[in-house]
């Protein structure tokens, strides 16, 4: 067996498919290779325990982890190119039962260069997100679960802003794709360079609008809150389920509740669900959640009437104009 082969051929199937994460998962005579597609595992191939060895040491080689160490989890990234194809990997290893369980995930192969329409947003709601984005400082932020394509809408709304007059700084984890006149800086926790790390240099560098990767603790969402407070534009994606609940995961957090309401300018929550086309599924769509804080006027103790829309008012309509099913919804977490 040929390991760069046997690789190539998976991660170009995976990048046709729109594959997000690839699996070898190892089982006593072997691995499994699984990949994520819309949303779900499929079973792609089996190989033996000397094969499977062979390709995750490949891996780890490419993504510059350390081959002999079996014992402790590892991370990792891979810039993997065949040919005219190419896409960055975030990689992750986990000691199992019957060895090494590794996983890739292909950052950038679904959904980041689609506009919000095309991502699923109602014509309304981008309309609201196009005059806020208009808005010169303030804290917008998407949340959702992991995998529910918040880097997709992140990246859509960046390329919305007027990047010949204005200056857009983003910070990643790791960058997924190009945008086009903006300043993207890849953040490296291995060798000590932070989100907040970043941000303080960041605002040295003057922006007009920062983009955070990911708010994960207090430190970054304190950052966050005073570079909007100092007159910046700030995107960010939050782990939370709702849109209204971005304001109690900023208080968890530690962020000041009186910071929160002088900065926060908009929140949307988000959903992946698979398109159904009568017989089958092909593809995913986004349903939205839409939190407006109106520039004056703010009912802070009464956030649902800023509600413009709610995750469940968006799987209503999809499943009454037969985007995707009822089924699927339930899937995803919501009752209707």
């Amino acid at each position: 067996m040929y390991v760069d082969v046997t690789l190539d051929d998976i991660i170009l199937y995976a990048l046709e498919h729109h594959v997000s994460d690839i699996h070898f998962d190892p089982v006593e005579s072997g691995a499994h290779v699984r990949l994520r597609q819309d949303g779900l595992l499929q079973h792609y191939m089996t190989v033996s325990f000397e094969e499977a060895e062979l390709i995750i040491n490949r891996i780890k080689v490419c993504s510059s982890l350390d081959i002999s160490e079996k014992r402790l989890p590892q991370d990792g990234r891979w810039s993997w190119s065949h040919k005219n194809k190419s896409v960055t990997m975030r990689v992750s290893t986990l000691p199992s039962l019957y060895g090494e369980t590794l996983v890739c995930r292909l950052m950038g192969n679904e959904g980041s260069h689609k506009d919000l329409k095309e991502l699923g947003m109602q014509p309304d709601i981008f309309e609201h997100i196009e005059q806020l984005l208009k808005r010169p400082y303030g804290l917008l932020l998407i949340c959702g679960p992991t995998g529910s394509g918040k880097t997709a809408t992140l990246y859509a709304m960046l390329r919305m802003l007027n990047l010949d007059e204005t200056k857009l700084i983003c910070l990643e984890d790791p960058v997924e794709a190009e945008i086009k006149g903006a300043i993207q800086i890849g953040i490296n926790e291995k060798i000590g360079f932070t989100f907040a790390k970043g941000l303080r240099s960041v605002l040295r560098q003057d922006p007009d609008t920062i983009m955070i990767g990911e708010i994960r603790d207090k430190e970054t969402a304190e950052l966050a809150v005073k570079s909007a407070l100092t007159g910046h534009r700030v995107l960010s994606t939050i782990h939370t389920n709702t849109a209204i609940g971005v304001v109690t995961r900023l208080m968890d957090m530690g962020v000041e509740p009186y910071l929160i309401r002088a900065t926060l300018m908009g929140a949307i929550a988000q959903r992946l669900v698979r398109k159904f086309d009568g017989t089958s599924y092909q593809g995913r769509t986004a349903l939205f959640e839409y939190l407006e804080i109106p520039a004056n006027s703010v009912h802070w103790d009464e956030l649902e009437t800023h509600l413009l829309l709610s995750l469940e008012e968006s799987a209503r309509k999809a499943v009454s104009q037969h985007v995707t099913s009822i089924e699927e919804v339930h899937r995803c977490g919501l009752m209707l």
